[in-house]
């Protein structure tokens, strides 16, 4: 008899746990400073702009090297998702190509979705906020935002260059639960890095690097919960 997928158990832990992390995101946004705290920690109030907004390590290694190296990882991975059945012999089974596939498809459906969120949202990025030299005005992630303001600054886009990378726990289910929960969170943390770089910048706050982490792992759970498979 082949093992479940996923246990039923474990399921409905972690997505209490995501509910749980939803609620902790919009605290810290809304009911804390620490997304200006942060922002504040980055800009140079004497010279009035964030001083590693250009910086060559910030802006073209971690956002641009970052982003196209990663891609042509994915498209890596897109390509033996789809090799004909047998290109590879033995050494990439059915079973492997099938969680590429699903890898590949929610790396791409993330970035999809967080682009057109991030299209329809007013939320500023720092460097535009007024209190950093901009002009719109600061309003907490999770609050109403003016009608005519446009930021496009929310949920974080460049985290998910990286953050995709959690996709790749499903190569170590059901079999190696520990091994995939440790990728699953090495992913998130390439994510959160590269969100951190974007901070350091003044491109983003810490609530839309945050929001745009939950949203993978809100992904990643659907296709546990709801995928029929049992390929062991």
């Amino acid at each position: 008899m082949q093992p479940h997928w996923i246990p039923t158990p474990t399921i409905r832990i972690l997505w209490l746990l995501w509910i749980l992390a939803a609620g902790g995101i919009v605290w810290l946004a809304n009911a804390t400073h620490i997304d200006l705290w942060l922002a504040d920690q980055q800009f140079d109030f004497s010279q009035h702009r964030f001083p590693l907004k250009h910086a060559f390590f910030y802006e073209t290694v971690m956002h641009t090297y970052a982003k196209h190296l990663l891609t042509i990882v994915w498209l890596g991975l897109v390509w033996l998702a789809w090799l004909p059945a047998g290109a590879w012999g033995d050494r990439l089974s059915k079973a492997t190509r099938y969680k590429l596939r699903w890898i590949v498809i929610l790396a791409l459906f993330n970035a999809v979705v967080i682009s057109c969120l991030k299209h329809q949202m007013p939320h500023a990025c720092p460097w535009d906020i007024a209190r950093y030299g901009g002009d719109a005005s600061w309003v907490a992630t999770f609050s109403a935002h003016p009608a005519m303001q446009a930021g496009h600054c929310f949920p974080a886009g460049h985290t998910t260059s990286g953050v995709w990378l959690a996709a790749l726990s499903l190569l170590f289910l059901p079999h190696a639960p520990r091994k995939a929960l440790l990728v699953g969170i090495a992913g998130l943390a390439v994510g959160f890095i590269l969100g951190w770089a974007q901070q350091i910048r003044g491109a983003h706050f810490l609530s839309h690097t945050l929001t745009s982490l939950w949203l993978m792992c809100g992904w990643l759970l659907m296709v546990v919960t709801f995928s029929k498979s049992r390929i062991s």
